[in-house]
């Protein structure tokens, strides 16, 4: 295979003062903090704080917008199966539904409208994976953005067929689908390391956003007449796809797609704009060369697919279902069941204004979200998870045996709102945004678009059977549950927690590469966040930094290679 120029044993880079530099694997490997470094370069303590140059910070918290989107289309649903218009059009008559003048949502229908949004966004997901390979994940996202537009029109648009409900949430979906696994993965590549679960952790911020806007216009839209009550919620996330959609078609790409692509000048060009380094910079031809010999190994390797997210050649296997049962962990606390079905549950529960308290909790969701952002940085992926477990199974327990030991009473609706607010409180400042950061750092990059579709396949597979199979065990005349519901949840919530103390391990502060070491070191997961990886402790906060002879020092730079501990 013929070699780049940067990969060229003898070729110099494209500065003068690079020119004596020997950033080669055998140097970098060798590079020792005795004195005994190759002359002209030596390790150092880091003196710099960590590079976070504005644009890329801007950049990554743009792509959780795809997040909004997300929320958008799942918190809307709740309000519009309650709708007078709404379900006089797409809903079957009724003589004992009163509010909705004689109409309503059967069960299987309501179901359907809802989950199918999930069932799009789970082909979506497990799609976007080899998509992203093949045309980038910047063409990727422009893709899935106008799909997802295509859908939310067929949904707006329709006249009395239910059907085309479905087919445009389907569409939708799977647009949201493969946004969902496409933005995370740009963060984690292009994110500063030292911000990479905060920024990755923003698309579950923006989704709370979402939920929320999505209350907001319903609880003011249901006064409307006609089908301006519905189509104005559906409609106005069009504007904001659009926003979306400019964006990502001003956005760079990632500078790992052109160098797979044999483009080395605009790899060049575009991780300068990430870094905020000028072409030639000394710093910036050192990484796109460790970046250009991945990308050669990765080309002389076989093939990667789907299958090898299940090898047990590094670890694989583990780190994949621990994508997979985190997310699904998401679904399974019960979060979306108050959002996608809160307005019908509250009103069962005697609550007069049920849209109103809709509004309450998605408020709720959307503040709660920002300690998560503190906690997944300074207590830990682990901690924080372990925290919010017991947060979210007491307010499930408690709403729970309050709504059934007191189904009509004034008291007890009021308690049963706190503790539902209670819950939020816990998710949301937790498994909410951590969902997300562990799905997404959890890879090896040549594999991460493939995991990383197995992990969101997941949350979405779970969102759509919980979708399907909520009105049959909550509704009078199937299983009737009511708010006994939430014991199911606080009982799955026991589960994946049990799950997260024996496999998650702690990642906090570490390097991709890091990641890999963990595993291969196979630490118990319990025991990882003492875990010190190549280096030593210092190594878990910061990387080290090269100091040349011509007196300059150079920022952080990520060197350490990958060691096979097996």
């Amino acid at each position: 295979m013929e070699k780049s120029p940067l990969s060229t044993p003898g070729t110099s880079l494209p500065t003068s003062k690079a020119a004596s530099v020997d950033l080669s694997v055998d140097a970098r490997t060798n590079l020792k903090d005795d004195g005994g470094a190759p002359r002209g370069i030596v390790l150092t303590p880091a003196r710099t704080k960590d590079r976070a140059p504005v644009f890329v910070v801007v950049l990554c918290l743009f792509q959780s917008l795809a997040g909004l989107l997300f929320g958008w289309e799942s918190g809307v649903i709740s309000g519009l199966v309650n709708q007078t218009d709404y379900v006089r059009r797409f809903g079957a008559p009724d003589p004992t539904a009163t509010s909705t003048l004689g109409y309503s949502l059967p069960s299987t229908r309501q179901a359907l409208i809802t989950s199918f949004m999930g069932l799009g966004a789970l082909f979506g997901s497990l799609a976007a994976g080899a998509l992203s390979k093949r045309v980038g994940i910047k063409v990727a996202s422009i893709i899935s953005l106008v799909v997802f537009l295509v859908g939310v029109a067929v949904e707006t648009s329709a006249e009395y067929q239910w059907g085309q409900i479905i087919a445009g949430r389907w569409i939708a979906g799977y647009g949201i689908g493969s946004l969902s696994m496409l933005a995370p993965l740009f963060q984690a590549q292009c994110s500063p390391k030292h911000l990479r679960g905060i920024i990755t952790s923003t698309y579950q911020l923006a989704a709370t956003i979402g939920i929320f806007l999505s209350n907001v216009v319903n609880y003011n839209s249901r006064h409307y007449s006609g089908a301006l009550q519905w189509r104005l919620p559906v409609s106005i996330q069009m504007i904001f796809g659009v926003f979306v959609l400019v964006g990502t078609i001003l956005s760079p790409e990632s500078p790992r797609y052109y160098l797979t692509r044999g483009n080395l000048d605009q790899a060049r060009v575009n991780l300068g704009k990430l870094r905020g380094l000028p072409v030639g910079d000394i710093e910036l031809e050192a990484e796109l060369q460790a970046t250009l010999r991945e990308v050669d190994a990765e080309k002389e390797a076989k093939e990667k697919s789907y299958w090898d997210c299940f090898s047990l050649e590094g670890r694989m296997r583990l780190r994949t279902l621990i994508g997979i049962a985190v997310q699904a962990g998401q679904q399974w606390s019960g979060v979306n069941f108050f959002f996608s079905y809160g307005v019908k549950f509250f009103a069962s529960a005697g609550i007069s204004d049920s849209y109103l308290i809709q509004v309450v909790l998605s408020a709720v969701n959307v503040i709660s979200t920002f300690p998560g952002l503190w906690a997944v940085e300074n207590l830990g992926r682990r901690k924080t998870l372990f925290i919010g477990s017991g947060i979210m199974f007491v307010g499930q327990v408690v709403a729970g045996s309050l709504g059934t030991a007191y189904p009509d009473g004034a008291v007890a609706g009021k308690v049963l709102i706190a503790f539902s607010c209670f819950f939020i409180f816990g998710f949301a400042s937790s498994w909410g945004p951590l969902g997300w950061v562990v799905a997404a750092e959890q890879f090896p990059v040549d594999l991460a678009p493939y995991c990383v579709a197995f992990a969101t396949g997941s949350n979405w597979i779970n969102n759509f059977l919980l979708a399907i199979i909520t009105p049959y065990i909550t509704d009078a005349g199937y299983g009737n549950l009511q708010a006994k519901i939430t014991f199911v949840w606080a009982a799955a919530i026991v589960l994946f927690t049990t799950f997260v103390f024996f496999f998650v391990p702690e990642t906090k502060g570490l390097s991709l590469i890091q990641v890999d070491e963990l595993y291969l070191s196979r630490v118990p997961a319990w025991r990882s966040a003492s875990w010190e990886p190549f280096g030593g402790e210092k190594a878990r906060h910061q990387d080290q930094e090269l100091k040349i002879d011509d007196g300059r020092v150079g920022e952080r730079l990520e060197m350490a290679p990958r060691r096979d501990l097996e």
